[in-house]
């Protein structure tokens, strides 16, 4: 049996960059404010009209949330689909979380199945060898029985899953990484991805633009990740008119700098990270991330009109 997208009781899809202090209501997705957020160093709450601190309203939900892995995501750019159901016992469904709300081509970081009346819940169905990470976003899953009593019953049952949207890019498949190794709980992968792809979003625009006056190997010995983040790019953005990347942001993006060479150099036992940890240095590539989209949308647009 194969649900349909009608056999939902309830679908929701949450997205967004955390709740605004004064509301609590939910602020847009960091890639719809971000620049809004650079420009002015604050967005206004659509809910209250209260100036928002974006990078601590994000902080503050992920680093609340840490302890529940994949859930603390859903403010840094990963979304939260759930979906309702009723399932009968002993058949198979599935389920295509496309169907929901979910977008095709998602990397799904986590998933849960509960039930909501006590007596029905769901099992993944697999193969013989199920793979570590969850491919596609198709879930197949059998209704299992809670407790004793008649069967087959049919009963409501709560899928929740997290997860990210796809980018075509280099950058964001690293990002990508990250975001995945934080839900496995996997904190000293994540900082490593995690700061990669900020500088494989930085390195390239920063070469491009010093190689329109000095030799591409005088260059690429001169330019280290340091130097790019905190000399080349705010020049840059300055000559091209782009406001400054808020010092929060970039403190954080130096301590995340700092965390994964420790990781790199000493290994993940000695380094040590805790959830809070990983979330701050998560959060400081998803803002490194959105700023360097906002900064080259200047830098680049400047120099093609050169």
């Amino acid at each position: 049996m194969d649900p349909k997208p009608n056999d939902a009781t309830f679908a929701h899809t949450f997205e967004g960059s955390g709740p605004c202090p004064n509301c609590r209501y939910v602020l847009p997705r960091l890639v719809e404010c971000a620049p809004a957020y650079f420009e002015k160093g604050y967005v206004i709450c659509p809910h209250c009209g209260k100036e928002v601190e974006l990078w601590q309203a994000a902080l503050e939900s992920a680093t609340r949330l840490s302890l529940t892995g994949a859930w603390a995501l859903a403010s840094l750019g990963a979304a939260e689909t759930s979906v309702v159901m009723p399932l009968e016992t002993g058949r198979h469904y599935s389920v295509e979380l496309t169907d929901y709300g979910v977008l095709a081509g998602a990397k799904i970081l986590k998933r849960n199945y509960t039930s909501q009346g006590g007596d029905v819940t769901a099992m993944e169905w697999h193969g013989n060898a199920p793979p570590l990470r969850f491919p596609g976003t198709m879930l197949h899953l059998v209704a299992v029985p809670l407790g004793e009593g008649p069967l087959p019953r049919v009963g409501q049952v709560a899928i929740n899953v997290v997860w990210i949207r796809r980018e075509d890019s280099d950058e964001w498949s690293y990002l990508v990484t990250a975001f995945d190794s934080a839900a496995a709980g996997d904190y000293a992968q994540c900082l490593v991805f995690a700061q990669s792809a900020v500088e494989i979003s930085m390195m390239p625009l920063i070469e491009r633009r010093f190689m329109l006056h000095a030799p591409k190997k005088a260059v690429r010995r001169f330019t280290n990740y340091y130097r790019a983040l905190n000399v080349a790019l705010p020049y840059l953005c300055g000559e091209a008119g782009a406001a400054r990347m808020p010092d929060s942001v970039l403190d954080a993006l130096n301590k995340l700098r700092e965390k994964r060479n420790d990781i790199i150099h000493e290994g993940p036992k000695v380094a040590a990270i805790t959830p809070d940890e990983a979330m701050e240095g998560l959060c400081a590539a998803a803002f490194g991330f959105e700023y360097l989209r906002y900064g080259a949308q200047r830098i680049e647009g400047k120099e093609g009109g050169a």
